[in-house]
């Protein structure tokens, strides 16, 4: 049997793939929104874009079961979400990103605090997650996931830093689509405020390594791309390595993200390119 973890970041992974196709900021955000909700089991999700500031900056929230964003009922909680408290301190002092309670970082003082208190009476949530977006950028931007009942575990904190880099390029999209939609462009393509196209062969992509890229812009697993161009997971991994190499990027998505922005995803159709018979690549999916 699967691990539960894992399909739940198959689950973001594919949303994630989906979302670069989406010309709707907003959409992007909370279909995010709604999938750490599910796999977290959260009440409510913040979005994160701005400083710790407790009167500056606006408060994006997403109820478990609201189609439409949530409003925070209260200035008070507006107040003390924009404080950020306690992960304004521990996230703006230095250069760690990776996922961490409020608990954790206070101990029992969380629960006695005036943010718990508040959260508990406005939202009706006990306990707080911070999931970051990984880097050293300033502003820390990020989610924060709170839910009623019991903390999150240790595998709540493994699913957060496994999906971060995803989020990371979710991010990315979503700045492209604001800035798109802030410039005043109206119809076409979000894409066409990128740079003109180039071809795969300006940078160095052999078709096998162009037909990789496309497969894994459709979402699918290394399994499945290997099936697909009949060689070997370990052939395709060696592809993937050289793809993210040529396209500076560290993972799968932003890989995606940048072939997407260069226009190689749109400018030629997808296609298979099998190995013949007989080749070393075509001997390797045996092995």
């Amino acid at each position: 049997m699967s691990d539960p973890a894992e399909n739940d970041y198959a689950r973001m992974l594919e949303l994630a793939v989906s979302l670069l196709e989406t010309r709707d900021p907003d959409h992007l955000w909370r279909a995010v929104a709604e999938e750490l909700m599910r796999a977290l089991g959260g009440e409510v999700v913040v979005a994160k874009d701005s400083e710790w500031a407790a009167d500056d900056g606006p408060v994006r929230a997403w109820r478990r079961g609201v189609g439409a964003a949530a409003d925070v009922p209260s200035r008070r909680a507006v107040r003390l979400i924009r404080e950020g408290y306690p992960f304004a301190g521990h996230y703006g002092t230095g250069q760690d990103r990776a996922p961490r309670t409020a608990a954790q970082l206070t101990g029992a003082r969380w629960r006695n605090s005036e943010t718990a208190s508040v959260l508990r009476q406005c939202l009706g949530t006990d306990h707080m997650l911070g999931l970051p977006l990984p880097g050293r950028s300033r502003p820390v931007r990020g989610f924060l996931i709170h839910r009623a009942g019991r903390d999150f575990d240790e595998r709540a904190l493994q699913y957060a830093a496994a999906v971060q880099p995803l989020l990371r390029a979710a991010a990315a999209q979503h700045e492209l689509l604001t800035d798109y939609a802030a410039s005043g462009a109206e119809g076409g393509d979000p894409g066409a405020a990128c740079p003109p196209a180039v071809r795969t062969s300006d940078l160095g992509l052999t078709p096998r390594e162009t037909a990789v890229l496309r497969l894994l812009a459709e979402g699918l697993p290394a399994q499945t791309i290997g099936r697909r161009l009949h060689v070997s997971v370990r052939t395709v991994h060696k592809h993937l390595q050289s793809v993210y190499r040529k396209l500076d990027a560290p993972d799968r998505l932003s890989a995606v993200l940048n072939a997407q922005r260069l226009g190689l995803l749109d400018r030629e159709a997808p296609r298979d390119v099998p190995a013949p018979a007989g080749t070393s690549e075509g001997a390797a999916s045996n092995g």
